[in-house]
């Protein structure tokens, strides 16, 4: 399997040296490119009767230059009732981009995952992949990847105590600007284990966003994360969580 994974290195390395001559190209006209940010919040917290506690944060940036673009993203959600934890999740992932064609790119991505209640201390991985940019208009954006990861999971729960392989992930995103200020997104992954088909993961999100003032919005989204074999059996396969957000862009 690692071998697989270092081939697979290679020939992404052999594609976008390819394309070195038309990467030259775009470098010689440098635009003016800053970082941007974004900011997710979402707290609700109710006392009395029950006593429950829930918070989300997401913060993302990224830089998006004529030839290499950047992205980095850090998610947090935890949950407790009656001060006892009942979901703890961290995220943590960056990509660099490099565009090969009008449409074509080449990426390299890396992760961390740390979610002890769906069976994970954490979970590391990372690789080379490319994508396209199916459909880019003002209004409607359609992008497709395809990559091969090699992960390494620690697990909290079961009677395995870790387990490394060498994966394919095929992502696919899409944005609709429905009007000036109301946006729609989606977002889907697909990660399986070449070692064990059997093992796979499926994560989701839809969201809608409405823009209130020039930098603030606000969001509703539904996330869905599915793990086929799970590290124990007293863990469930689904997780499934619904939010009421403020987006602060800067």
């Amino acid at each position: 399997m690692v071998r697989k994974f270092v081939i697979a290195c290679v020939v992404l390395g052999i594609i976008m040296s390819g394309a070195i001559v038309y990467a030259q190209e775009k470098e010689k006209k440098p635009e003016e490119v800053t970082w941007k940010t974004r900011a997710e919040f979402s707290y609700v917290k109710t006392s009395g009767n029950s006593d429950n506690e829930t918070m989300s944060g997401k913060l993302e940036t990224k830089r998006e230059e004529a030839v290499n673009r950047y992205y980095g993203k850090v998610n947090v959600f935890r949950a407790e009732d009656k001060n006892n934890d009942t979901a703890n999740k961290w995220l943590l992932d960056g990509r660099w981009e490099r565009v090969l064609s009008k449409r074509l790119y080449g990426f390299l991505t890396a992760n961390y995952l740390k979610d002890k209640f769906s069976g994970y201390k954490y979970r590391v991985g990372g690789g080379p992949g490319v994508g396209y940019e199916i459909v880019k208009t003002k209004d409607h954006t359609l992008k497709g990847a395809a990559g091969v990861l090699y992960y390494y999971d620690r697990y909290s729960a079961g009677p395995e105590k870790s387990d490394d392989y060498v994966a394919g992930k095929a992502v696919i995103s899409y944005e609709w600007q429905i009007w000036d200020n109301l946006k729609f997104k989606e977002y889907a992954d697909y990660l399986v284990s070449f070692e064990d088909t059997q093992k796979y993961f499926i994560n989701s999100e839809t969201a809608l966003e409405v823009k209130i003032k020039e930098k603030v919005s606000l969001g509703i989204s539904y996330i869905i994360n599915y793990q086929n074999e799970p590290p124990s059996n007293d863990i469930k396969q689904t997780d499934k969580i619904f939010l009421t957000s403020l987006i602060i862009d800067f």
